[in-house]
């Protein structure tokens, strides 16, 4: 078994997909690094500048009246109102580089917006507002800042940070993308039946063996992700690995930086080896590349395009792929809500993946994947 290992490792390194792939992987996230250190990614004074915009435009749909407290405005008039001139503020403690002041204003704006919610009238400028769970997320946030003694960055990502965002943007796609690399695991062995079967080994362990090559593709990809971004540190310095971050698992809660990275990773791990058998198992069924991403990827779009069925079947592994949106709650925005728990979408995860392996295993027991 060792001895296969080591001779696909040896194909797989010189293969040109793979090397493309590693190379492709490499660029993407230094072109991320240098955007984010040119733009400067993560600057809350460029951030918060843009976020009053969707308010004023709130404002623009009522017609100006009184909005002080005892004037002829609607509450909820009154109350955009209050929101829009919180901002001026946010930019001064930003400025003026005063964290104190601005976290007690971005807690009164949660506040306000927490207010508005409960409010007449409300639908009229709910697609201006954060959603309820960002501005529960964000006042977690600033609470727990405030009651820590922590202070706001006001300068762009630092490399800690940094990584928080480039993994949650690269795993919104990560499934999908491990997905068309594995496509292709078995389809040449089905094309070549007579190679495979001069091998040493039961084909039970080739099977294995393929999988464990293409799983260790998959941890160069990842580590990729971490030296890569590594020339931060010499732009932006290290950054706190501790620094808090909000997450929704079930409810609101906070996870340091470390955790979140940490979190991912286990996630990223999980559905790279659910993709790679899920594309060995359609591999055999199908017996083609193009029909094997096409089944990939309609599974991963249905619970997209029927949200409804997320209630009805929570342990379904694909309601979790994009994981980054789980941790944002982003489920709780739809138009059945649903609050889907990162934990237990892990648990699913780790289901379906016995439950692959049980298959395949069944499938090469009784002969039907060897009948090819």
């Amino acid at each position: 078994m060792s001895g296969m290992l080591r001779t696909l490792f040896i194909l797989e390194k010189t293969n040109r997909k793979n090397i493309f792939s590693c190379i492709l992987v490499a660029l993407c996230i230094i072109g991320i690094v240098v955007y984010a250190n040119t733009t400067e990614l993560g600057n809350p004074i460029k951030e918060k500048s843009s976020e009053s915009l969707p308010v004023k435009v709130a404002l623009n749909k009522f017609q100006i009246v009184d909005a002080s407290e005892y004037g002829e405005g609607s509450d909820i008039y009154k109350n955009i109102v209050k929101q829009y001139y919180t901002y001026p503020k946010q930019g001064m403690a930003l400025k003026t580089e005063r964290p104190d002041l601005f976290i007690e204003t971005a807690i009164e704006l949660t506040e306000l917006r927490k207010q508005a919610y409960e409010m007449d009238g409300y639908e009229l400028i709910a697609a201006n507002l954060p959603s309820q769970i960002e501005n529960q997320m964000d006042s977690s946030y600033y609470q727990h800042l405030k009651e820590n003694n922590l202070e706001v960055s006001f300068g762009s990502l630092s490399f800690f940070p940094f990584l928080a965002f480039l993994f949650s943007v690269v795993g919104s796609v990560w499934f999908v993308l491990i997905c068309i690399y594995s496509s292709n695991i078995m389809i040449d062995d089905f094309r070549h039946t007579s190679l495979i079967k001069g091998y040493p080994i039961a084909f039970t362990k080739y099977v294995l063996a393929k999988c464990m090559t293409s799983m260790g593709i998959v941890f160069i990809f990842i580590i990729e992700l971490i030296i890569c971004s590594l020339p931060l540190i010499y732009f932006k310095g290290l950054g706190q690995s501790s620094y808090p971050v909000a997450v929704f698992n079930g409810e609101v809660t906070i996870y340091p930086i470390y955790k979140y990275i940490a979190v991912s990773i286990v996630y990223m791990i999980c559905l790279a080896v659910f993709a790679i058998l899920l594309s060995v198992i359609l591999n055999v069924l199908l017996k083609n590349v193009y029909l094997t991403i096409f089944v990939q990827v309609t599974l991963v779009v249905i619970p997209i395009l029927f949200p409804g069925l997320i209630v009805l079947i929570p342990f379904n592994p694909f309601n979790y792929v994009n994981f980054p949106s789980v941790l944002n709650g982003d489920s709780l925005n739809l138009a059945t809500p649903v609050a889907l728990n990162s934990n237990a979408g892990l648990l699913y995860l780790c289901i379906s993946i016995v439950l692959l392996i049980a298959f395949i295993k069944w499938f090469l027991s009784t002969g039907k994947l060897q009948k090819i």
